[in-house]
């Protein structure tokens, strides 16, 4: 490490709070528009501001950086994850993926989701009070709703998530994630082999694969897997705690004062549990007033984006009654998450069935105890002990 390298902020800033970013990144947001920093890959760029943000991740000036590091075996899928690569591999693979979100699949998707939830919410009221409303609710529930999308037999779905458990979820080692994730591809591969045989996605697109070999469906299929499920369980478990500690929030829900969408929206805009999104830049470019350089990345930090003052008025207030400009939480551009609708409607049912279901839910332990951790550029709540 240089001198120069040696006197750089570290990025991810240090971890104070639950819910809310470190200062220094309203600090450097505040002082300019774009940072050197310095991170365990090496010294990057941060933009922070919106415009800056909205900016970097829809210039074809940066990619992802990616496709040089991913494995190069034939049958690992993880060379055929979607949000990897750039175009023109990407738009080949999300012009076909995007069947999985059409208004009606979604719609569908919805139904099931909210039978779903009713299920889960009825299981706890069976238990009682006090439990974990992340392993008993903010879990199961994405995971279902990704068994229904890729039309998993029932018969097949423990397994599905206890491997989608080893691998996505952090506490397991290394060794074991490796050995489940190898299980976890053989699985989907076998699956896809199995189709068509419904009207689920993985059906849909080995009837009309549109250029797509089996490898690519299954790789895809792993994907959706691994951006929707844990994202979805951190957004449910991060908006509820949120909700618990907002005065009123609750209430007004419950009394139709606010609706659940506009909540929905501001618990994404204000959701912190990802730091930054990577990229790299294809050739030297001009930006924010910067000379970057072939090769160097670039941190959009969409937390430092949705929290803008020049942007959204007290921007660190959780206020569902205002009209709000839309976030960055699924990021912009040609990048931007495919499965949005589907993780704003499993937010909204979520919230739903849990304060429908459930007269008197609240935290059971004083926020400042509720357990967390920073984990490389992930907050992640262990546990959310509530009662009702």
């Amino acid at each position: 490490m240089t001198t120069e390298q040696a006197t750089l902020l570290y990025y991810p800033f240090l971890r104070t709070a639950t819910l809310d970013p470190p200062p220094e990144l309203a600090e450097l947001r505040a002082a300019g528009p774009i940072h050197r920093v310095r991170t365990a890959a090496g010294p990057a760029w941060l933009v922070t501001r919106q415009a800056d943000v909205r900016n970097l991740l829809s210039s074809p000036a940066f990619g992802t950086g990616y496709p040089g590091s991913l494995p190069t075996g034939a049958d690992d899928l993880a060379t055929g994850f979607m949000f990897l690569h750039d175009p023109p591999e990407h738009t080949r693979l999300r012009r076909s993926v995007a069947r999985a979100f059409t208004t009606r699949r979604v719609a569908e998707l919805g139904e099931r989701a909210r039978v779903i939830a009713a299920e889960l919410v009825a299981a706890m009221r069976d238990h009682g009070p006090v439990l974990d409303l992340q392993a008993e609710f903010a879990f199961p529930l994405p995971i279902a709703v990704t068994a229904e999308l890729l039309g998993i037999p029932e018969p097949d779905r423990v397994r599905f998530r206890d491997w989608a458990d080893i691998v996505l979820r952090p506490a397991c080692a290394v060794g074991e994630r490796g050995a489940a994730f190898v299980d976890l591809q053989r699985f989907v591969v076998d699956l896809v082999d199995a189709k068509p045989d419904g009207a689920d996605l993985l059906s849909d697109l080995v009837r009309e694969p549109d250029g797509l070999n089996r490898l690519e469906i299954a790789a895809m299929a792993l994907g959706l897997l691994m951006a929707g499920y844990v994202t979805t369980a951190s957004a449910i478990v991060h908006g509820m705690l949120r909700l618990f500690t907002t005065p009123g929030a609750i209430p007004a829900l419950r009394s139709g004062t606010v609706h659940t969408g506009h909540v929905v929206e501001e618990l994404l805009r204000l959701q912190d549990e990802e730091i930054g999104v990577n990229r790299v830049a294809r050739s030297d470019v001009d930006l924010c007033g910067v000379r970057v350089m072939a090769g160097e990345t670039v941190i959009a930090a969409r937390s430092g984006a949705n929290r803008d003052p020049a942007v959204y008025r007290a921007p660190d207030e959780f206020d569902p009654t205002e009209a709000r400009v839309p976030h960055l939480a699924f990021g912009h551009g040609i990048h931007h998450c495919l499965g949005a609708a589907l993780a704003r409607m499993e937010l909204a049912v979520a919230i739903d069935a849990l304060l429908a279901g459930l007269p008197g839910l609240h935290l059971a332990v004083p926020p400042e105890e509720v357990r967390w951790s920073a984990q490389g550029m992930d907050v992640v709540i262990e546990t959310l002990p509530v009662a009702w």
